[in-house]
C-alpha cells in the first residue's frame, strides 16, 4: 500500500520519459553542449596561449609559478561562482533566460581577450568569461535531462563530456595551425571561439523552455505545448508550486548525494584540469620540441573523444556506477605509472624508445578512462540526482566544488614540478584519481532506466 501511494504522488511526464528519439532531442542537445565544446576549446586554448605569452613583456609575470597557476585558472575561477549562482538563477527563472544570457556574455568577454594589453586584463576578462561558461553547465546539461527519453538520458547527457573534448582537441589543432602567425597569434586563437558562439546565441532562441520547470511554476498549457513541441505528445500535468532553496542540497533526503557529487567531481578535477591543461608543458618537460608537443596534446584529446563515445554507447547499458569507477580506476593507475617514470627517467624520456612507448600508452589510458567515466557522468550524475526545483542548482554545486578542484590542480602542480619535480606532480594527480575511485565505490548511487521523478521521488 505504502509503494502504490508513493507511486501515486510521483508526478509523470510519460510523453517525454517514453517517447522515441527524434531530431528535436538531437538539434536541442546540439545547442546545450555547445556551450560545453566552447569551454573545452578556452581552457585548452589558453594551455597553447601560454607557451607563446610568456615571451610577451606585458605578459611577464606568467612565467613566474604563480602567474602561471592564477592565468591557467582564471576562467575556472570565474566557472566557481558562475556555476552556482547562475544554476540557482536558472532554478528560479526559468532555463532559457539564462541559457541566451550566457552566450552573450561569453561572446562579450572572448572578444575583450583578444585586446587583453598586460596579464591583469587578460586575467580578469577570462575571469568574468568562465562566469558564463560555468553558468552554462548548469544550463545545458539541465536542458538535456529534462527533455530526453529516460532510456538514453545518460548517452545524451553524456554526450556532453564529449563535446568538451571536441573543444579541446579543436583548440590545440587551432593552436598548432596558428602558431607561424607570430607572437600575437593567441589573439586569433581567442578570437576563433566568438564565430560558433554567435551561431548558438542565434539557434537558441527557438528551443522551448522545459515543460517540468514551467509545470513546477503552476504554467501547466505552456507546459504542455513544451512536451508536445519536443514529441508530439503532452500528458495530463498539474501545476506544481514546490520551493527553490539552496539548502535543500542538504536535507537528510539528498545529503549524500550532495556529499558524493561534489567530491568525486572535486578530486576528479584536481586530477584531470592540471594534466589537461599543462599537457603541452609536460610534454616539452618530457622531451618533445615545441610545436610537437601541441600536435601531440591535440593526439591526446582525440583519444578523449573516443573515451567519450564509450561512455555514451555503455553508460545506459551498464550503469553510470560501473563506468564512474572503471574511469577513476584507469585515471589512477596510468597516473601513477606515469609519476615513477617522471622519478626515475632522464628529462628526454620520449627520446627512450621503451620508456617513451610506455608514456605514450598511459597518457592514452588516462585520457581514454578519464573522458569515459566522470569527465562524462559528471554531467550525467548532477542531473539525476537532484529533483526540478534545484536541478541546475545541484548540477552547479558539482561544478563549483570541482572548479575548486580544478584551481587546486591547476596552481599547485607549477609549483610542485618547481620543488619536486615533475614525478611527485603527477603523483599528486595519481592520489586524487584513488580518491575519486574510493568515493565511487563507497557513495555513488545507481540511477539509470528511471525517469527524474522516480529518482528523487517527486
Amino acid at each position: 500500500m505504502q509503494k502504490k501511494q508513493k507511486a501515486e504522488k510521483t508526478v509523470s511526464y510519460s510523453a517525454l520519459d517514453n517517447a522515441k528519439t527524434n531530431s528535436n532531442h538531437y538539434r536541442i542537445t546540439l545547442l546545450s553542449v555547445a556551450g560545453t565544446f566552447l569551454d573545452g576549446y578556452d581552457i585548452s586554448i589558453i594551455g597553447v596561449a601560454l607557451t607563446i605569452i610568456t615571451a610577451i613583456s606585458a605578459f611577464s609575470y606568467a612565467t613566474t609559478p604563480l602567474g602561471k597557476g592564477l592565468m591557467a585558472a582564471s576562467t575556472t575561477i570565474g566557472m566557481l561562482f558562475g556555476a552556482l549562482s547562475i544554476g540557482y538563477i536558472t532554478d528560479v527563472k526559468g532555463r532559457k533566460f539564462m541559457y541566451l544570457w550566457d552566450m552573450v556574455i561569453f561572446i562579450i568577454f572572448t572578444a575583450a581577450i583578444t585586446l587583453s594589453f598586460n596579464f591583469w586584463s587578460l586575467f580578469i576578462f577570462r575571469l568574468i568569461l568562465g562566469v558564463a561558461i560555468g553558468a552554462d553547465y548548469a544550463i545545458g546539461a539541465t536542458i538535456i535531462s529534462e527533455i530526453t527519453p529516460k532510456k538514453s538520458r545518460g548517452k545524451f547527457l553524456a554526450s556532453d563530456g564529449m563535446a568538451w573534448w571536441v573543444g579541446a582537441a579543436f583548440a590545440f589543432i587551432v593552436g598548432y595551425l596558428l602558431l607561424p602567425l607570430g607572437v600575437n597569434s593567441w589573439r586569433v586563437m581567442f578570437a576563433i571561439g566568438i564565430i560558433p558562439a554567435i551561431i548558438v546565441l542565434i539557434l537558441r532562441r527557438k528551443v522551448p523552455e522545459s515543460a517540468r520547470w514551467l509545470a513546477n511554476n503552476g504554467q501547466v498549457e505552456k507546459a504542455k505545448q513544451s512536451e508536445k513541441t519536443i514529441t508530439g505528445n503532452s500528458d495530463n500535468l498539474k501545476a506544481t508550486h514546490n520551493k527553490v532553496s539552496f539548502f535543500t542540497l542538504f536535507e537528510k533526503k539528498y545529503i549524500k548525494n550532495t556529499i558524493y557529487f561534489g567530491l568525486a567531481w572535486f578530486f576528479y578535477d584536481v586530477a584531470f584540469y592540471g594534466i589537461g591543461l599543462f599537457t603541452p608543458t609536460i610534454l616539452i618537460l618530457l622531451g618533445l620540441s615545441h610545436s610537437l608537443s601541441i600536435l601531440g596534446s591535440a593526439i591526446f584529446s582525440s583519444v578523449a573523444i573516443v573515451g567519450s563515445i564509450m561512455c555514451i554507447l555503455t553508460v545506459d547499458r551498464w550503469g553510470r556506477k560501473v563506468v564512474t569507477t572503471l574511469g577513476f580506476a584507469g585515471m589512477f593507475v596510468s597516473l601513477l605509472v606515469l609519476a615513477i617514470i617522471a622519478m626515475h627517467t632522464p628529462k628526454d624520456a620520449f627520446a627512450v624508445g621503451t620508456t617513451g612507448a610506455v608514456i605514450a600508452t598511459m597518457y592514452i589510458l588516462f585520457e581514454l578512462t578519464q573522458s569515459w567515466g566522470m569527465g562524462s557522468t559528471d554531467f550525467v550524475y548532477g542531473q539525476e540526482l537532484f529533483p526540478t526545483t534545484i536541478r541546475a542548482t545541484g548540477q552547479g554545486w558539482g561544478t563549483s566544488i570541482s572548479r575548486i578542484g580544478a584551481i587546486l590542480g591547476l596552481t599547485t602542480f607549477p609549483t610542485i614540478v618547481a620543488l619536486y619535480g615533475l614525478g611527485a606532480g603527477l603523483l599528486f594527480f595519481a592520489v586524487a584519481g584513488l580518491i575519486g575511485l574510493l568515493l565511487t565505490i563507497f557513495l555513488a548511487p545507481e540511477t539509470k532506466d528511471k525517469s527524474l521523478e522516480e529518482l528523487t521521488e517527486e
